[in-house]
């Protein structure tokens, strides 16, 4: 669950695009880690963000276990907005599934909708490459990485595009 802000509203009164991507990138880094957990703060105790969970199942926090040689870069996005969402006091729900595994990406499927479930606001997916950061080319996942990620694989969100 994440809590909305009052600045992330557009002039049309409910939570601006833009900031539904900034939503999605705060649920992916605190489910799967952050990236530069090295240099981050400190978690604060007794504070939680987004589910470490995927279907009941635990996520490894792959991106924050990878190699400090390893950057980890958005090669692209997918979004349907189905929903204005408006603003509210209480939190958001982002579901996160890891729906693709391949040699060099993963791809991450989200759902922001009502926490009971009862409405849904977007629908996307994120396709996240590991680039060797010394090549600045793509790198393979090593076999722990790719048997971490498929051992939570989970069904692709239903976007209403057809899957390349």
């Amino acid at each position: 669950l994440l809590e909305l802000r009052w600045g992330d509203m557009d002039a049309y009164g409910h939570v601006n695009n833009v900031t539904q991507l900034k939503l999605l990138e705060e649920a992916r880094v605190r489910a799967l880690g952050s990236p530069t957990h090295s240099s981050d703060a400190p978690t604060t105790p007794g504070q939680h963000g987004v589910s470490d969970t995927v279907s009941g199942v635990e996520i490894p926090t792959i991106f924050a276990d990878a190699s400090a040689t390893t950057e980890l870069l958005v090669a692209s996005h997918a979004i349907e907005y189905r929903a204005p969402i408006p603003y509210r006091t209480g939190p958001i729900a982002v579901d996160l599934v890891i729906s693709e595994v391949r040699p060099a990406s993963v791809t991450v499927g989200y759902v922001i909708c009502e926490p009971d479930g009862s409405r849904t606001y977007t629908v996307a997916e994120t396709v996240i490459v590991f680039i060797d950061i010394a090549s600045g080319r793509p790198r393979r996942l090593s076999e722990a990485e790719t048997e971490a990620m498929e051992s939570v694989l989970g069904t692709p969100v239903p976007l209403r595009r057809a899957r390349r």
